[in-house]
């Protein structure tokens, strides 16, 4: 019997009419598959545990994300050959919104409520989906080294990832409510 036999050869095997009997080839490829998956589990369960971390602490988590995004616009816009600094830390901030609001406004209220791992992994390409975008802009005004046009750009960033988080939250409407989100929260 084979560890790494083809797990799916034998039932072409089976005759007619003839039960089909398991036998103990291709267990390797079980265990394979349980390894690979561990990666997996640790990742969700990482994601569960800092979505009860930022639901226990709303109004820290904010103001921790608003400092990050200071920090950051200073940061990006703290050299001599940029024009309009504030304006472009100002923008900066804008950038980020959009992450933090997919995160906080859709991501992680439906970990929280239906608790599931697949609920995990949509965590996981919204606050990728977001943080590309995000990285865009900022590789886009590193070269234009002018802050009002940063502004203008993440205003349009902002008001998109409003109106996409928006439509996500009405598209999982069986699960995710304004309501839902404010209870979450501890806001309503």
């Amino acid at each position: 019997m084979s560890m790494f036999g083809s797990p799916w050869k034998d039932i072409d095997d089976t005759r007619a009419g003839t039960p089909y009997l398991v036998d103990n080839s291709g267990w390797g490829w079980f265990l394979i598959f349980i390894i690979l998956a561990v990666p997996f589990l640790m990742l969700g369960s990482a994601v569960f545990t800092f979505s009860v971390w930022i639901c226990q602490h709303p109004v820290l988590s904010f103001v921790l994300y608003l400092i990050i995004s200071i920090v950051v616009g200073a940061l990006f816009y703290g050299r001599s050959s940029v024009r309009y600094r504030i304006c472009g830390i100002l923008a900066t901030i804008f950038t980020m919104i959009p992450m933090g609001m997919g995160v906080a406004l859709y991501a992680i209220p439906y970990v929280m409520i239906t608790g599931k791992l697949s609920a995990a992994f949509d965590w996981i390409l919204v606050t990728a989906f977001l943080c590309g975008i995000t990285f865009f802009i900022f590789a886009l005004c590193k070269l234009l080294k002018n802050g009002r046009i940063h502004l203008m750009m993440s205003l349009v960033f902002l008001a998109l990832a409003y109106l996409f988080i928006n439509n996500l939250i009405a598209s999982e409407s069986d699960v995710l409510s304004w309501q839902a989100i404010g209870n979450l929260y501890g806001v309503f």
